[in-house]
């Protein structure tokens, strides 16, 4: 946060060196930059610093409604916003505005902020509807760059990130102004989602690729690249479910997924530069944007590894501080990257807290979910301090032989209902649910690759005790951590996972350095009798390892490998 007294206080991009340094003006107030911090703070519950940033977004948009991308910090001092092409050069910046007003609404409860602010929501909206294009999507053409500035990515009428931020805004403004009182506007908004969301994956989804096209170019036509960029629908939640897990299968692999986070493209694109700032490189950023895309799609393997990755860049040089960029190719920074970006640093506790702990708060209905995606060797988890509105909540996970144990505290007055749905694996079954030592009612929601236990409970005050009980519990653990400076990726990576129906085995397709041995490890009570492609060892401890030996090949090459564990018979659930 800077406090600048000519121009007021917001939330600068970062710190990197002045003087000598390629890039003194990193220290500006960059919208976009603000805005996906923002749902960091949200996360924290640092509303303060939050509001303070909505707000100074807000003063210095433009007249026709478009959010500012960058305010240099001398921008009183010569006509910045007249002569100047970079205070309004981007066009995410908008969209990213209503979702982060909203964002911020149902995390605070502050809707007297949202009513003050009421009129720069409006022109936001006004703004991005202007932009759109014949088919109803936000474009980048004639209106602002997306995602990509500058590279052979261009030129492009409509990114499907800009088109997707465009989607979610639509729902986010609908939502704000059904909670500021405007029901009819509210409900028609409701009904144009619904049809832009089911357009958004019909006309970007590439069938005989399995992949999202990264944009629509300027004839309209699909551009056949595949993109982290389509996480960011996954983490609004507008992808079809089987579309999504099919992007998701491309993007966990090597080509696409480095040890310390993800490419911007595939390393096997012709189009592909590791040291290209929009075309190769990696950013926590993007990292970010797949651990929550894939977690939000039910996908932990791939989710886990972003997540680790950027929690150990901030490990990794200044402790807290998550660089900008690294290169696409070996694990260093490059020339050109800021050492401290703030939103680098807020994608890992966005995918934290709102990705494998499935937390989602409201402050206006007062309702808590919790969903998390537990790694299987997790046997505990603190959250402190956790605020929502005006109320405080303290929770702990325990996860005990066959049992989950989550003890939530209230501080407050305000009557809370509580949804927690921790993830279990198809195979493990429920035995009860007891809340305070009486039997809870419960439903299963299953997927894929999981199910999750969904309980529900009010909190009154005080302390409350959740206890799930589990059989044939079973879950895998794929060790990642990053290379040393200048190495290239060798991690094994998990591309799909896939249950037998009568759910006595699972397959796992992986990525691996040929020739290299990998130990994972299977925790849990089920009974493995079995293994394929894959050794078993260690029968009479916890966790089991399991060896994968990827087969020969170049060894510096990236192979596919198929393994199977089978589980004995059980008794039915």
């Amino acid at each position: 946060m800077v406090n600048n007294p000519l121009l007021g206080m917001g939330l600068v991009a970062g710190y990197g060196t002045s003087g000598a340094g390629q890039r003194p003006g990193f220290g500006w107030f960059f919208g976009r930059d603000a805005l996906w911090t923002a749902f960091a703070l949200h996360s924290v519950g640092d509303f303060a610093n939050a509001r303070a940033a909505l707000d100074f977004l807000s003063r210095y948009q433009r007249m026709d409604g478009k959010i500012p991308h960058e305010i240099s910090q001398s921008a009183s001092f010569l006509p910045w916003f007249e002569e100047y092409l970079y205070a309004y050069a981007s066009a995410d910046a908008t969209p990213l505005f209503i979702l982060a007003m909203h964002d911020y609404a149902l995390k605070s409860g502050d809707l007297a902020f949202i009513r003050g602010k009421w009129t720069p929501i409006l022109k936001a909206h006004a703004f991005l509807r202007s932009t759109r294009d014949a088919q109803g999507f936000a474009q980048n053409l004639g209106v602002g760059h997306g995602w990509v500035e500058g590279g052979p990515l261009l030129p492009a009428r409509t990114e499907l990130y800009q088109s997707a931020l465009g989607v979610a805004a639509l729902r986010a403004f609908a939502a704000l102004a059904r909670l500021t009182g405007k029901d009819e506007l509210g409900k028609s908004l409701e009904q144009e989602f619904d049809q832009q969301k089911a357009r958004l994956n019909e006309l970007f989804w590439i069938p005989e690729k399995r992949i999202y096209a990264f944009a629509l170019d300027l004839d309209g036509k699909k551009v056949h690249e595949a993109s982290v960029l389509a996480t960011v629908p996954m983490w609004f939640g507008l992808l079809d479910g089987d579309k999504a897990n099919a992007m998701i299968d491309h993007l966990a692999d090597e080509d696409h997924a480095a040890d310390w986070g993800m490419r911007i493209l595939s390393s096997r694109s012709q189009k592909f530069s590791p040291a290209g700032y929009h075309f190769g490189s990696v950013w926590p950023l993007f990292t970010g944007w797949a651990a929550v895309g894939e977690y939000r799609y039910h996908r932990p393997f791939a989710a886990y590894a972003n997540l680790r990755a950027n929690a150990l860049l901030a490990l990794d040089g200044s402790l807290g501080n998550v660089t900008e960029v690294l290169s696409g190719g070996r694990y260093l920074p490059l020339a050109t990257s800021s050492p401290h970006q703030i939103w680098s640093s807020a994608m890992v506790l966005t995918p934290l807290l709102g990705g494998l702990m499935g937390l989602e708060t409201d402050a206006i209905t007062k309702r808590v979910t919790v969903s998390p995606h537990t790694p299987p060797h997790w046997q505990q988890f603190e959250l402190q301090n956790l605020r929502v509105g005006n109320t405080t909540f303290a929770l702990t996970y325990r996860k005990t032989g066959d049992e989950i144990v989550l003890e939530v505290r209230r501080d407050g007055h305000e009557e809370y209902l509580f949804e927690v749905s921790p993830a279990i694996s198809p195979k493990t079954g429920i035995v009860a649910v007891e809340l305070n030592d009486r039997p809870l009612p419960f439903r299963l929601e299953t997927h894929a690759t999981d199910q999750h236990v969904v309980a529900r409970f009010p909190i009154y005050g005080g302390s409350s005790t959740l206890k799930i009980h589990l059989r044939n519990d079973f879950g895998i653990l794929v060790p990642a951590i990053l290379p040393r400076p200048t190495e290239a990726s060798q991690n094994l990576k998990v591309v799909s996972e896939s249950w037998s129906p009568s759910l006595d085995e699972v397959e796992f397709e992986v990525s691996g350095l040929s020739g290299r041995e990998y130990q994972l490890e299977a925790y849990g009570s089920a009974q493995i009798a079995g293994a394929e492609g894959a050794e078993l060892s260690g029968s009479d401890t916890r966790p089991r390892l399991l060896g994968v030996k990827i087969p020969a090949g170049d060894p510096e090459s990236y192979r596919r490998h198929k393994f199977k564990i089978r589980f004995a018979p059980t008794t039915s659930k």
